[in-house]
């Protein structure tokens, strides 16, 4: 006996071992979805495949930063990142990581793409070429809190530019689209729905009426259900989750009729993936009937999330019909009506010239633009107020630029100028008012 409890170890280790399978995924998704998307892929993938997944999340601090992240890494080694899929984001990221031939082709059984429409209110849902797949449907809009407006005896808001309403000074909320995708789109949106020249000013005049830029998008949304603020952009998930949490007497959301649109949220392979076979099975998973429906159902339900709600609309069509949501009030964006025909390829190709434009003109000098704003609102004076609304950039430098705007000189001259207009803008204005 004492001989087999000291050869037990040995043959135990002599035994064959099944490791867990491993998956390695980018995303900007917040903890919430990280957390219940694991735990139900994982029985799917113990049901269907014996198996458990070992899934390593990576996310830099949102969906451009993690797009930086994983170009820079390409850099360094072209053949494949040791990451198997990016995942969430919109789909402007993945129009660039195809662009660049970072991301692989996987074309999912039939069974599942013939339940996908091809496209949403004007803009696809999954890739031609089958290199991403949308996953889930995002709308773009403005969460307000009721008695915070309520109290200021404010409207509530009902497009972007009610956002420019003086009275709404310091009681927006706002964030750096610099760092999160979401916040990114509202940007672009705006200029999509009102044109290279308004949407400027009416992205300045927000900017006037912010009380402070926050790094990311779930902290605006906060902010606002705190009272911090009173409105800001926001997508659905984050001002669903803040109603759920406070309610619908206290919190609002509405999606600008005619200047918002429905934008995929999607999921692709990156070029050398280690683990293929099963980044290929997480897709299925995703895009499965069962995937889909976790990402609507309420905390609690049969079938859906334990811990968090994710609050998100389903890519497919048939799960709205589904038995379990039909006392809930789900908005199904399908039949929303009064949607911008969005160009996601212009979208995609200034993303990041888009980004340095507002750090330089908007953000990074914000404090001193809000000052600005205050004085001309107190002044009431329509030449300072186009002076304000001035840029250096005319609709048609967009191509030069996006042409150019990987070359680091390039950027950083430009850049470098637009820091130096916009502080010789301000000053000049508040010279001209002394």
């Amino acid at each position: 006996m004492r001989y087999f409890l000291f050869l037990l170890p040995l043959l135990l280790m002599l035994l064959p071992i099944h490791a867990a399978e491993k998956l390695v995924i980018i995303s900007p998704h917040w903890e919430g979805v990280r957390i219940e998307v694991e735990r139900a892929f994982n029985q799917w993938h113990l049901k269907n495949y014996g198996e458990k997944v070992d899934i390593e999340w990576i996310d830099q601090g949102g969906t451009s930063d993690d797009l930086k992240f994983v170009e820079s890494l390409f850099k360094k080694s072209p053949d494949g990142i040791e990451i198997d899929l990016f995942f969430g984001g919109g789909i402007a990221p993945y129009l660039t990581l195809k662009k660049e031939g970072l991301l692989q082709t996987y074309k999912i059984p039939p069974n599942l793409l013939k339940k996908i429409p091809s496209q949403c209110a004007g803009i696809p849902n999954y890739d031609r070429d089958f290199t991403w797949y949308g996953v889930i449907l995002s709308g773009f809009g403005i969460l307000y809190n009721k008695k915070v407006l309520d109290y200021l005896s404010l409207p509530y808001p009902s497009t972007w530019e009610s956002l420019t309403d003086k009275r709404y000074y310091s009681w927006v909320g706002n964030g750096d689209p610099r760092h999160s995708g979401s916040l990114h789109m509202m940007y672009e949106i705006i200029l999509q729905a009102y044109g290279w020249e308004k949407g400027w000013e009416v992205i300045l005049a927000i900017a006037g009426n912010t009380k402070t830029f926050t790094a990311s998008a779930s902290s605006v949304a906060k902010n606002t259900s705190l009272g911090e603020v009173a409105v800001s952009p926001c997508i659905d998930s984050y001002a669903l989750a803040q109603i759920e949490v406070n309610g619908s007497e206290n919190m609002g959301f509405i999606l600008p009729e005619n200047l918002t649109v429905i934008n995929p949220d999607a999921v692709g392979i990156l070029k050398g993936a280690p683990n293929l076979k099963t980044a290929k099975r997480f897709i299925n998973y995703l895009l499965s009937y069962d995937g889909q429906l976790l990402w609507m159902l309420k905390k609690g339900t049969k079938g859906g999330p334990t811990e968090y709600s994710l609050n998100r609309f389903s890519i497919r069509t048939d799960v709205y019909e589904d038995p379990a949501l039909k006392n809930t009030e789900i908005f199904n964006p399908y039949t929303l009506k009064g949607t911008i025909r969005y160009d996601f390829e212009l979208a995609s190709n200034r993303w990041n010239l888009l980004n340095d434009m507002l750090g330089a003109l908007v953000i990074d000098p914000h404090n001193r633009l809000r000052k600005v704003w205050s004085i001309i609102l107190k002044e009431n004076s329509e030449p300072l107020k186009k002076m304000f609304f001035k840029i250096p950039v005319e609709e048609r430098d967009q191509k030069f630029l996006c042409e150019n705007w990987n070359n680091p000189v390039f950027r950083n001259h430009y850049i470098n100028n637009w820091v130096n207009f916009s502080r010789e803008k301000f000053y000049f204005i508040e010279k001209s008012l002394r």
